[in-house]
C-alpha cells in the first residue's frame, strides 16, 4: 500500500514525464513550421522537465520537497522569457502549462507565489515588447487562469482533508479508528527504533460496559462513549494521539513518553474518568492497560497484544485501577 508521499511523489514523476513528451511534440512541429526558436527552446526545457522527473523519484519518501521543484519551474520560465525577449512572441503561452503544473507540483501557497512573480515579470516584459492591447490580453489571462487553479486546489485540499478526517476518525468519539492506529504505530515504532526515543501505549475500558449498555440502552450508550471520547482528548496532551476501537476501548499513542511519565499519565486518565459527572448519573470507572516499547519490539500487531494483556489484568483484578505490562 503506497503512502501519501508515495503516491503524490509517483504524480510528479508523470507529470514531468507527460510535460517532456508534449515540449518535446511542440518542438518538432515548430520545427516543420521553420520556428526554429521555439524549436530549440522546445529541446532545452525537454532535458529540464527529465531531470524533474528524477529528482521527483529521488524525493520520493519526502511529502514537502518543493525546492528542486521550485528550482526547475523557475530555469523553465526564464527559458521562455529569454526567447520571449528574443522576438519569439509566441513562446509566452507555453507559460500558462508552467502556471497549471506548479499547482500540481508545489503547495498551494508557493504556487501562488511562484505564479504571482512570474505574472509580474512576463507582464512587465509584455509591455516592452508587445500592444498595450496584448500586455492587458496576457496579464488578464494569466491572473484568471492562476486564480481558477488556484480556487480549484484550494477546494481539492480542503475536500480531501475532509474525506481523509471522516476515513480515519470515528465521528460519534472524534477519536482516530483502530485502523489508523495500526497505520500510525507501525510508522511510529520505526521512528522510535530509528532515533532511540521511547514509545509508550495505553489502553482503557469501561468497567462492566455490557451491563451498562443492558441499563441503559443503545442512544445512553452512544452518549456515554461520545462522552468519554470528548473526556479523553481533553486530557490528552499535544502530541499524543487518541483512538476508538470496539466497544468502550480507548488508544493512546504517546511518542516520547518514558515509563515513569507513562504511569503518571495514565492513573491522571483513570482518576479523570472517575471523577467525570456523567450524563447517565451513574459512577462509571475504567481500567487501564499500558506499556512501553523495548528495543528489540517491531511488530505492532505483538505489541498490542502485549497491550491488551495488561487491559485484562487490571479487568481480572476488579477494574479500576492501571497495570503496567512488562515484557
Amino acid at each position: 500500500m503506497l503512502t501519501e508521499s508515495q503516491l503524490r511523489n509517483r504524480a510528479r514523476i508523470y507529470l514531468y514525464l507527460i510535460g517532456a513528451g508534449l515540449f518535446f511534440i511542440l518542438a518538432l512541429q515548430n520545427a516543420r513550421y521553420g520556428l526554429y526558436g521555439l524549436f530549440y527552446a522546445g529541446l532545452l526545457l525537454l532535458p529540464l522537465l527529465i531531470s524533474g522527473a528524477v529528482y521527483a523519484w529521488q524525493k520520493r519518501s519526502e511529502l514537502d520537497a518543493y525546492k528542486g521543484h521550485v528550482v526547475i519551474l523557475s530555469a523553465a520560465q526564464c527559458i521562455i522569457l529569454w526567447q520571449f525577449l528574443s522576438g519569439q512572441a509566441e513562446v509566452i503561452h507555453w507559460s500558462y502549462a508552467l502556471a497549471l503544473l506548479s499547482f500540481l507540483l508545489l503547495s498551494q501557497s508557493l504556487a501562488l507565489l511562484y505564479n504571482c512573480v512570474s505574472l509580474f515579470i512576463l507582464g512587465l516584459s509584455s509591455l516592452f515588447t508587445q500592444s498595450f492591447f496584448e500586455s492587458v490580453n496576457f496579464f488578464v489571462s494569466y491572473a484568471l487562469l492562476i486564480g481558477m487553479a488556484g480556487l480549484y486546489a484550494w477546494l481539492y485540499h480542503h475536500k480531501s482533508r475532509f474525506l481523509r478526517e471522516i476515513t480515519i476518525k470515528d465521528p460519534l468519539t472524534g477519536a482516530y479508528n483502530l485502523r489508523h492506529l495500526e497505520f500510525t504505530l507501525r510508522q511510529e515504532i520505526a521512528r522510535s527504533a530509528a532515533v532511540g526515543h521511547p514509545l509508550s501505549l495505553v489502553v482503557i475500558n469501561i468497567d462492566y460496559f455490557a451491563q451498562i449498555s443492558e441499563m441503559h440502552g443503545l442512544n445512553s450508550i452512544n452518549e456515554l462513549l461520545a462522552e468519554t471520547g470528548q473526556l479523553l482528548l481533553k486530557e490528552t496532551r499535544a502530541g499524543d494521539s487518541l483512538y476508538h476501537g470496539r466497544g468502550s476501548i480507548f488508544y493512546l499513542l504517546l511518542p516520547f513518553t518514558p515509563e515513569e511519565g507513562l504511569l503518571v499519565i495514565a492513573e491522571r486518565l483513570r482518576r479523570a474518568i472517575e471523577a467525570y459527572k456523567w450524563k447517565l448519573g451513574d459512577p462509571i470507572t475504567a481500567s487501564v492497560g499500558c506499556l512501553t516499547r523495548e528495543p528489540d519490539e517491531s511488530d505492532e500487531l505483538a505489541l498490542l497484544k502485549r497491550l491488551e494483556n495488561s487491559l485484562q489484568q487490571a479487568q481480572s483484578a476488579g477494574g479500576n485501577r492501571v497495570v503496567f505490562s512488562k515484557p
